[in-house]
């Protein structure tokens, strides 16, 4: 189970994910990000992941993606923070990768 719980003011957008970000959960997770996203003009979105209890390998592909889109992660925990903080590398790595060599 995940609850998921989306704050959209003007000029900040906050998404609370509680519970295990797995399976099917991903999906609505995913789903939840676009809605929160749309009409956005690049302000972070700040991602609470402090009562996120497990990630599995789906769920750690989409935080690397949400990376990527701009996302700002706040977590607590030893095992979320290190999922998190991969996940990071991991966007940053796939970043540097498309960077033409000089």
């Amino acid at each position: 189970m995940l609850r998921i719980t989306t704050q959209n003011n003007e000029g900040t957008a906050s998404m609370k994910l509680e519970g295990k970000l797995v399976g099917a959960w991903v999906d609505e997770a995913e789903h939840a990000w676009h809605k929160i996203v749309e009409g956005l003009s690049r302000e972070p979105v700040l991602v609470d992941l402090c009562g996120v209890t497990f990630i599995d390998a789906e769920g750690k592909k989409l935080l690397r993606w949400m990376c990527q889109e701009g996302a700002v992660f706040a977590s607590c925990g030893p095992d979320i923070t290190a999922a998190v903080e991969q996940a990071k590398r991991e966007a940053m790595d796939k970043v540097a990768s498309r960077i033409p060599q000089i």
